[in-house]
């Protein structure tokens, strides 16, 4: 469906919901990772780890809706756009590099048997 101005519902509706839940889930995962003090470990830890990087991507994209609201100033959404769009990146970088460290730990730990 397409309102008046010419975006989808999708945009206004289900990516708003859908971030914001992802985001909401990932603080309780932080709150609970802190209060339980799971970081000690070194597993626990990149979990953590993960999680705040999808939490920051989950954020990123939720600032990128930003841009629906100024599609009449082209500078505007030409500079926000610049700034989202490298933030998106770098916080995907950051989700393979967690992602990649992870599953080296767990490879050397569950194949070689060693303790890292």
């Amino acid at each position: 469906m397409v309102d008046s101005s010419g975006t989808s519902i999708f945009n206004h509706v289900v990516f708003p919901v859908v971030n914001g839940v992802s985001i909401l889930v990932c603080l309780v995962a932080v709150i609970l990772i802190l209060r339980l003090k799971l970081y000690k470990k070194l597993v626990y830890r990149l979990s953590f780890y993960q999680v705040l990087s999808t939490l920051a991507f989950a954020s990123v994209m939720q600032m990128m809706l930003i841009n629906l609201y100024f599609h009449d100033s082209p500078s505007i959404v030409q500079g926000l756009c610049t700034a989202f769009g490298f933030l998106a990146l770098y916080t995907e970088w950051i989700k393979l590099l967690f992602t990649m460290w992870v599953t080296f730990h767990l490879f050397c730990f569950a194949v070689l048997h060693k303790n890292l």
